[in-house]
């Protein structure tokens, strides 16, 4: 059981089964900010595994450092899921690109 504060790691998508690593990223120093809500950016992102593998996730940046994107997405079961990725690793998709689904507000 996940606790209240704990973020679920395991969700499927396209049938298979992963576990995001949940890194924690280190903003000491940094200014966490966030997107306005419900105009969060579509954006494809490699999060990262924790087989230490990637995987291309389209989802939405909810927030961003210098360093950082918090990307949030949902999987097969219609669960949402969010992960701090290294912002070198999430792009903005070009146009008809992006397939994810869309996050309820």
């Amino acid at each position: 059981m996940v606790s209240m504060f704990e973020s679920r790691r395991t969700f499927e998508m396209n049938g298979t089964v992963y576990e995001h690593a949940d890194r924690r990223a280190d903003f000491t120093g940094q200014t966490v900010r966030r997107f306005t809500y419900g105009e969060e950016p579509q954006v494809i992102a490699q999060v990262p595994l924790v087989n230490g593998d990637t995987l291309e996730i389209h989802g939405y940046a909810t927030h961003w450092t210098q360093d950082e994107v918090d990307v949030a997405w949902t999987d097969d079961g219609g669960s949402q899921y969010t992960c701090w990725v290294p912002a070198k690793d999430v792009r903005r998709p070009a146009a008809g690109e992006w397939h994810g689904h869309y996050l309820p507000h």
